[in-house]
């Protein structure tokens, strides 16, 4: 099901998807037609196709920390706790990565649901760091680790 991928058409449709689209962009956004956005990956981003459910994009922090951005389309509905546990569990077993972080800003109560959900750890707040709307929004991070995913 899961399968790192080049694949922008795909990367771009899922970013793009109205409810992602409407959720996940901030005010840099403003002005810019989803219809004519199309993704573009930096060289060592990791895009984590998960089958036609979406996409997992992976931003490395440091050599074992990765920022993870979930773009599930509305086909994920009722599976997005699993979906998001396995690609987790991908990650962490085909990657050299050791430690997942997630953004998420406040207003996303489902994202939040979703970090939750899928094991990952509160573990802080970066305050007034997200702009939507002409509104600061706090963000809250998340966290997991391989050693409590793949208990080695």
């Amino acid at each position: 099901m899961f399968e790192l991928t080049d694949d922008s058409e795909f990367v771009t449709r899922c970013l793009t998807s109205p409810a992602v689209w409407r959720m996940g962009s901030d005010d840099s956004a403003i002005g810019i037609n989803p219809g004519l956005f199309f993704a573009r990956k930096n060289n060592s981003d990791i895009w984590l196709k998960a089958g036609e459910y979406g996409v997992f994009i992976g931003r490395p922090i440091n050599c074992i920390s990765l920022d993870v951005h979930v773009a599930l389309l509305p086909s994920a509905r009722g599976g997005a706790v699993d979906i998001s546990k396995d690609a987790i569990k991908w990650i962490f077993k085909n990657t050299q990565y050791m430690h997942m972080t997630a953004s998420i800003p406040e207003y996303n109560r489902l994202a939040i649901k979703l970090a939750g959900k899928s094991g990952m750890e509160f573990i802080g707040m970066n305050k007034g760091s997200f702009m939507k709307n002409g509104k600061l929004h706090n963000q809250y991070l998340f966290g997991i680790q391989k050693e409590d995913v793949c208990h080695q």
